[in-house]
């Protein structure tokens, strides 16, 4: 038995402790990032400034797409900490951190063995280096929370069939609720789908009458009462509202029903092209670095052994399949894809992975297979991040992640080999290449983003309406998260208010000034930057590389203001 004071337990509880320090390097940087990152801001930044924690108003208009609650906390995180990069980043990466946690917890939990908190902590590892939740933790989006809310749900609803408890049930439905009123009903299949392939594996048909299950999913039903209030107060108690360009819009409907099954046929209002049933199988494959190989290999091993395993031990393999399977196969069914989605079933995958590996370590740590595939992943991870330092030309970074990297290495010379391949250098080569992309993200964008850097210029000038004329709308939602004033996207010259009248600020691109130098708009600054700042990996690599993707951007001023 491994207790918490073993050299192999206190070395991955050193390892957890580093990885949330990378994790929180997204932290740092004062841009939000992705452009869907910077729409939920600005939801939640009206609902700060109005005082409406009721509406989700975006642009000045309704907006029904996603459930209110990440919304409710970022506007939280805003009012405490002020409208910032910081504000908005904390609560999800705490969320992140929250998954993190019940990973452990559901681990241990499901295990039960001598060797519970090995496998608990080894999935903590995974789960914190994994490569798209450390990108989930920085680019936040609904899906980090859902990393907490799903996980700590899913914790619960264990306990409760295994023992019953009032506790269990109400924390159960309560995270359930926070699941469901952040990505809707599909979120129950997650936390549900592996208990319920439990139920049938061990034929317990009476589970699905059994009263607390009815009494976990009315309890959820309630604590989701302030979606379905907020959604009939904005929407369904307003059915001459115009949405999407039509009337009797209901939003409650759209909860329950549209946004769900709407998206997984792509016949809704919101639809995806291009699906392919094998998109989410190429995208494990990258996502889930540098455990891929590991996952594989523990899928072949445990097809060989499962039916020489204890009962409770296929029970534990039957849940986690259910878990991660039935949500991925859902997924990978569904017309509307986008690559972070599965995110949310990984926790799933990190736990069976390191049942696996404690099962090989306590075998024979030095399993020469395992130990290969690792190298490999390790290596291919360093070549990745040689490659981006290359391409972006950074040497003076690249040289400092290197030397970061290599002093770590050679400090982990006191760890055992075997645990060096299989475990030190994955771990340090994902967390090498994180740390390279989340410092060329910030210092890329700190010199390249046009509201980033349209803030700077406007930080001395008295506070004023700022337009912005025929580009990006997401640089309008951006630019007033920075500056806290009142900004909105133009689309045409005819449609600017006269300058001579408004006290007003323009970004426009350098090819319009001239029109513009003619009527009462004088130069405030300019600057070459990026207006489309995200997009895929070689498109940010060009971008810190050179000025390709930028453009002559003038900020103006009205030269007259009434009065």
């Amino acid at each position: 038995m491994l207790d918490a004071k073993h050299p192999l337990i206190k070395l991955l509880q050193t390892v957890c402790l580093a990885l949330v320090g990378v994790l929180a390097l997204g932290v740092a940087t004062p841009i939000i990032n992705a452009g869907d990152s910077v729409t939920y801001a600005a939801l939640s930044q009206h609902m700060v400034q109005s005082g409406d924690w009721t509406r989700l108003v975006l642009d000045g208009a309704d907006w029904l797409d996603k459930p209110h609650f990440p919304f409710w906390v970022t506007a939280a995180s805003f009012w405490l900490l002020g409208v910032n990069a910081l504000a908005y980043v904390l609560p999800g990466l705490l969320f992140v951190l929250l998954g993190g946690w019940s990973t452990w917890r559901l681990a241990r939990e499901l295990d039960g063995g001598p060797h519970a908190d090995l496998v608990a902590w080894l999935a903590l590892v995974i789960y914190l280096s994994v490569f798209q939740i450390m990108d989930n933790a920085n680019g936040i989006k609904a899906e980090a929370y859902l990393l907490g809310c799903i996980m700590t749900a899913t914790l619960h609803w264990w306990r409760l069939d295994q023992h019953g408890r009032l506790r269990d049930l109400v924390w159960g439905a309560f995270f359930a609720a926070l699941a469901l009123m952040t990505k809707g009903l599909f979120t129950l299949v997650t936390i549900a789908s592996g208990l319920v392939l439990v139920w049938m594996w061990q034929r317990r048909w009476s589970n699905f009458l059994h009263w607390r299950w009815w009494l976990v999913l009315l309890l959820t039903l309630v604590f989701s009462g302030p979606e379905l209030w907020a959604l009939y107060v904005q929407f369904d108690a307003h059915p001459d509202q115009l949405v999407w360009g039509r009337t009797g819009v209901s939003g409650i409907r759209f909860f329950l029903w549209d946004s769900q099954f709407g998206r997984f046929f792509n016949s809704g209002p919101i639809t995806n092209p291009g699906a392919a049933s094998y998109f989410f199988v190429i995208v494990f494959l990258w996502a889930f670095l540098p455990w891929v190989g590991v996952a594989v290999m523990a899928v072949a091993r445990e097809w060989r052994v499962f039916k020489r395993r204890t009962p409770a031990q296929r029970t534990v393999t039957v849940f986690l399949a259910g878990s991660f399977g039935v949500t991925f196969a859902l997924f990978s069914l569904s017309s509307f894809q986008l690559d972070y989605y599965t995110v949310i079933v990984y926790p799933f995958a990190a736990i069976f992975c390191a049942r696996d590996l404690t099962e090989r370590w306590l075998a024979d740590p030095a399993w020469p297979g395992l130990h290969a595939v690792q190298l490999m992943m390790s290596a291919l991870l360093l070549a990745l991040t040689l490659w981006c330092g290359i391409s972006v030309r950074w040497p003076l970074a690249l040289a400092t992640l290197a030397g970061v990297g290599v002093m770590a290495m050679l400090g982990a010379r006191v760890v055992a080999l075997p645990l060096r391949r299989v475990l030190v250098w994955p771990v340090l080569s994902v967390a090498v290449l994180y740390g390279f992309l989340t410092i060329t993200l910030t210092v890329t964008y700190r010199e390249k983003s046009l509201a980033y850097n349209a803030a700077l210029l406007l930080r001395h000038q008295p506070p004023a309406e700022v337009l912005v004329l025929a580009l990006d709308e997401t640089t309008a939602r951006e630019l007033a998260l920075y500056t806290g004033w009142p900004t909105r996207s133009v689309t045409r010259v005819q449609d600017l208010p006269n300058a001579s009248g408004n006290a007003c600020y323009l970004l426009v691109r350098a090819a319009q000034w001239p029109a513009l130098a003619q009527q009462d708009w004088q130069a405030l600054g300019q600057g070459r930057w990026v207006v489309h700042k995200t997009g895929t990996l070689p498109r940010l690599l060009q971008l810190a590389r050179d000025d390709s993707l930028l453009e002559d951007i003038r900020l103006l001023r009205c030269a007259k203001e009434s009065g």
